[in-house]
């Protein structure tokens, strides 16, 4: 009770310390003194009367205050009576003001509903995240099927009042400075599995190492430049993660061949005869597959290669049919051992000779320099269109504007990546770009969700959502020791992969009905089945490949 009266008198001596009070405590106490001198100077003329300075005060604080008073009265003149009714007009005046000023915010700050300080409960083994801002947003949504508690811990006000009013079911937030130990003891740092560091370099260099030594838990450090790695894992992190890199990557693999995806695939584990990976294959211009429905090319049958999703104009269909037809604006996303998908790779989706090489990249930040290595080294020849002068081909310039666009080559381009940290530049770019060169693959950045329709309708077959992807990326690694997080799809549906430790054997049915996933494959010791019967059995120690919304997946991990 105590430590909450000082708190209180602290919230009040930090309200009358602003300038707006000040003033009128400037003024009230003026007010008061010429008062009490005009009143101890003309009382004794006008009432024949001597008053001390005490007696002047009194009669004016019960005047200015209109509490009354008795022991002046009755008035033998008129012109105190005037006096004493201007005074009160003035105190009437200064009561009014001090409700708005004063009475007002400090009221509405006593009353009004503040982030938590503490968790509700004690948590062990839990997820603690420091910061918040959209990444974050995603990396907390990117955990929900887990049935693992998430902490945020937000310095600023405003951002924890948002993180506890959107999460308040989902997550505990707390507000405070995570540099303290009071804040870092609230979050039960010390008994965190994972502590995840968002932020400018240096902020999250100084709560590395200010967490670093309260807690045995994984420190995972998320930066913008990837260049400062070596600095922060001095500092204690263990792993560093650079969303905006990520996303470089993601939007010049999305443009490489299917070919060339071998040399990067989005692989689950490295090549075993038993493990299954997961490929993105865009469908690019001179491909054998071009125009061909699902049913022609047999991918499953002929190969043993599983179609899991088509990808078309930022939709994703699920275990599209057969009468499916492929072009250059699909991306499939096959499901196979690594010698099965070679050979699809080969035989039916190679582009063969005579593709068209060239690329533009807008933007040369972190992300557009990702894109621009990434392509670089797959012997692709890219221009880059940027406002400041580089050491390679490039067009100095704004992406917006039309005739640095023709100067880039973009007319005769088969490739554009828009990475500018400008959502409406990076619009009007498509637009012009999808004028200039109708065949073009188009390729672009966004950093809120709401560009993202907005790029596709101006004429994007890729849009990479900075935010999701950076949660995503966070998410995999945070969760790496109990679910391998594969995919994560726009409609909350994930493809996982998970092991099984029950020691009695299971059938695929038993598991789909109980949990509502699907079950895509099952990888053992000594086998592999893509795409199993429900009467297929499963045993401990294999992993099973499943896709399924929050729910569905938070009840199959119970299961496993």
């Amino acid at each position: 009770m105590f430590g909450r009266v000082i708190g209180w008198f602290r919230s009040f001596l930090q309200l009358v310390s602003t300038q707006r009070v000040k003033v009128y405590l400037l003024f009230f106490g003026a007010t008061v003194a010429v008062y009490t001198a005009l009143f101890h100077h003309f009382y004794p003329l006008l009432e024949g009367r001597a008053l001390t300075w005490t007696e002047s005060l009194q009669f004016v604080m019960q005047t200015l205050t209109t509490v009354g008073y008795g022991e002046l009265l009755p008035f033998e003149n008129e012109l105190t009576s005037l006096f004493s009714i201007v005074m009160m007009a003035t105190g009437v005046v200064m009561i009014f003001m001090v409700v708005p000023l004063i009475l007002t915010p400090y009221l509405s700050r006593f009353v009004r509903d503040t982030p938590p300080r503490r968790t509700t409960r004690p948590l062990e083994d839990h997820i603690v995240i420091i910061g918040f801002d959209e990444t974050v947003r995603s990396l907390v949504e990117g955990l929900q099927f887990t049935d693992r508690p998430v902490v945020i811990v937000a310095e600023d006000e405003e951002s924890a009042m948002k993180a506890h009013r959107r999460y308040r079911w989902q997550a505990h937030v707390i507000w405070g400075d995570p540099v303290l130990s009071s804040t870092q003891e609230a979050a039960w740092i010390g008994r965190a599995r994972s502590v995840v560091v968002t932020g400018e370099v240096r902020t999250a260099a100084n709560t590395i190492l200010a967490v670093r030594g309260k807690t045995d838990a994984q420190v995972i450090a998320v930066v913008d430049d990837p260049a400062f790695d070596r600095y922060l894992r001095y500092a204690g992190a263990e792993i560093v993660l650079s969303p905006k890199y990520a996303t470089g990557l993601v939007l010049a693999r999305y443009g490489l061949a299917p070919q060339e995806q071998q040399q990067v695939p989005d692989l689950v584990e490295p090549a075993q005869e038993h493990v299954f990976w997961i490929i993105k294959a865009p469908i690019l211009r001179g491909s054998p597959a071009i125009n061909r429905t699902l049913a022609d090319l047999a991918l499953f049958e002929n190969h043993h290669v599983l179609p899991l999703i088509l990808w078309r104009g930022g939709v994703f269909q699920f275990m599209p049919g057969p009468e499916e037809v492929v072009d250059s604006s699909a991306m499939l996303f096959l499901v196979g051992r690594a010698p099965d998908l070679e050979r699809v790779m080969e035989l039916e989706l190679r582009v063969r000779g005579g593709m068209d090489r060239k690329a533009v990249i807008t933007g040369f930040g972190d992300v557009g320099v990702a894109v621009h290595r990434e392509l670089s080294e797959r012997d692709i020849l890219c221009t880059v269109v940027d406002p400041r002068e580089l050491p390679f081909p490039s067009v100095v310039g704004d992406a917006e504007e039309e005739e640095v666009l023709v100067r880039s080559g973009i007319e005769d381009a088969h490739l554009l990546v828009t990475t500018v940290n400008d959502d409406e530049v990076n619009i009007f770019t498509v637009l012009m770009a999808r004028n200039l060169n109708p065949s073009l693959k188009i390729l672009a950045r966004a950093n809120h969700p709401g560009a993202v329709d907005r790029l596709y309708r101006a004429g994007a077959n890729f849009v990479a959502l900075q935010p999701m992807i950076g949660g995503q990326m966070i998410a995999r690694t945070v969760l790496a020791d109990r679910v391998q997080v594969l995919l994560d799809l726009p409609d909350g549906q994930r493809v996982v992969k998970v092991r099984f430790t029950r020691p009695r054997p299971r059938a695929v049915r038993w598991l789909e009905g109980r949990s509502g996933v699907s079950v895509i494959g099952i990888e053992g010791g000594t086998r592999s089945v893509l795409r199993p019967g429900p009467d297929e059995m499963f045993a401990a120690e294999d992993r099973l490949l499943l896709i399924g919304g929050v729910k569905e997946l938070r009840r199959c991990l119970r299961l496993m």
